[in-house]
């Protein structure tokens, strides 16, 4: 089954929005970046996920950074509500995610994504609120 392309980060305007006004969260194999929806967006029932695996972050193989992507898209997908919804998400894959558990590299996804959100929900309204 596909990953819904509505569910998709594809613009380059939201990759930049998310690097500008996005929170990250380092979790050691992987990098999570989020950020809530901007005002001029439309409203969104779900959150829409990226993932990045670079041949220098994690390995001139394709089939090692293809294999990040299924693995990162599948932990996103278990945990759809991990972020509200309408939020951004990307998460960049490092060399070495493939040595930790699945379940441990989900355990590290969710507690980014907890941290994220309190950060970002504490902070609403308060000037700098990246």
């Amino acid at each position: 089954m596909r990953f819904p392309a509505a569910h998709r980060l594809r613009l380059q305007a939201d990759f930049s929005r998310l690097q500008e006004q996005g929170s990250r969260y380092n979790c050691g194999p992987f990098v999570v970046n989020a950020a809530p929806p901007d005002a001029a967006s439309a409203p969104r029932a779900f959150p829409r996920f990226a993932v990045i695996a670079s041949k220098k972050a994690v390995s001139n193989r394709a089939v090692r950074r293809n294999a990040a992507k299924r693995v990162f898209r599948e932990i996103f997908r278990k945990n759809a509500g991990a972020f509200p919804p309408g939020w951004d998400v990307i998460v960049i894959a490092r060399r070495g995610f493939e040595k930790v558990p699945f379940a441990q590299l989900e355990a590290r996804y969710l507690e980014a994504a907890r941290r994220i959100v309190a950060r970002l929900r504490g902070n609403a309204g308060k000037r700098g609120s990246a």
